[in-house]
């Protein structure tokens, strides 16, 4: 997702496009801008282009009924790799060696619960009664999305995860 520029412009709202203008009650105004997600005095909308995955339709979730906003994370696959070829290393070793492997089998078991722990990889937008298959057009990039989740959580009242 392309990070859509913060700056307010003429038409009344940060970034602001003519396609999301037309969306807008008389009085809502756009917050901040997150590719295709808005942050809106009212309500978070989501407008993609028609080859998006929202088929250029919109879609909303009113800030009444978002229930949360959470921080995903994604596991990272080189460093479980790393972590599971150390132990196996360090196993075929200790046939030999006995001892002296130890080390190589917790670093291992380090890299494992590292690479498990993961990484942050986006925000998972969560409204009431929202079902499963929903929940794909609400995950927002973890990367440069700050201001816009910080926006969001300011205006649902929940308290930033740092």
């Amino acid at each position: 997702m392309a990070h859509r520029g913060s700056q307010e412009d003429g038409a009344g709202g940060y970034g602001s496009s003519p396609e999301i203008q037309s969306h807008l009650a008389p009085s809502e105004r756009i917050l901040s801008v997150f590719g295709s997600f808005y942050a809106t005095s009212y309500r978070v909308l989501r407008l993609d282009s028609p080859s998006g995955p929202s088929r250029g339709h919109l879609l909303e979730i009113p800030y009444h009924q978002l229930a949360s906003i959470e921080m995903v994370r994604r596991p990272n696959h080189g460093v479980l790799a790393l972590g599971t070829v150390l132990i196996i290393l360090g196993l075929l070793l200790s046939m030999v060696l006995f001892f002296s492997t130890i080390l190589v089998i917790i670093m291992g078991a380090v890299f494992l619960y590292i690479g498990a722990r993961g990484k942050p990889g986006y925000y998972q937008l969560y409204a009431r009664d929202m079902p499963k298959h929903a929940e794909r057009y609400w995950q927002v990039e973890y990367n440069r999305s700050g201001n816009f989740i910080a926006t969001v959580r300011s205006a649902i009242g929940q308290m930033p995860d740092f």
